[in-house]
């Protein structure tokens, strides 16, 4: 289930706090468990069938991990459970990629709990928590820009000198 989904439903029936509690303890149990049960059952299959899209991700999460998962989780580009099975098939450290992925779940798990629950997502504090989250992920965004920018010249200088 998309997580937003489970936000949203854990918010209306449980109310915000507790919904977001439980909504992002199952997120994040979910994105273990699969990238787990990736990586040690199905990780060959994964690879053998999508060699390309797993080399890729390998090669952009086997980096400043936390930080790309963290990223990765902000933005809400792409499938969570595709991300996981794929993550699972590489190499990647398990706990970096888990831990930045939960901190990144955690601004959508507060806004749709907040919307579950019935609450105004136009109230102040949400602008704001909005305009910080926003700022957050650009943040992250021009920083993993600059690094690959910089690994890219570095290769370049190497491969001249």
């Amino acid at each position: 289930m998309p997580r937003q989904i489970a936000a949203l439903s854990a918010g209306t029936l449980y109310g915000a706090k507790l919904g977001f509690l439980i909504a992002t303890a199952a997120t994040i149990s979910g994105c273990m468990l699969t990238f787990i049960a990736c990586r040690y059952c199905l990780g060959n299959w994964v690879y053998q069938r999508f060699p390309d899209k797993t080399k890729v991700i390998h090669g952009f999460l086997a980096s400043s991990t936390f930080t790309k998962a963290l990223t990765i989780r902000i933005l809400p580009l792409g499938s969570n459970f595709m991300t996981n099975i794929v993550a699972g098939a590489t190499n990647i450290p398990f706990a970096p990629y888990v831990a930045g992925s939960a901190l990144g779940f955690v601004p959508q798990m507060v806004i749709f709990s907040l919307a579950g629950a019935g609450m105004q997502l136009a109230a102040g504090t949400q602008q704001q928590l909005t305009l910080v989250l926003t700022g957050l992920a650009l943040g992250l965004m021009v920083m993993l820009y600059i690094q690959h920018k910089r690994k890219l010249q570095a290769k370049k200088k190497l491969s001249q000198g």
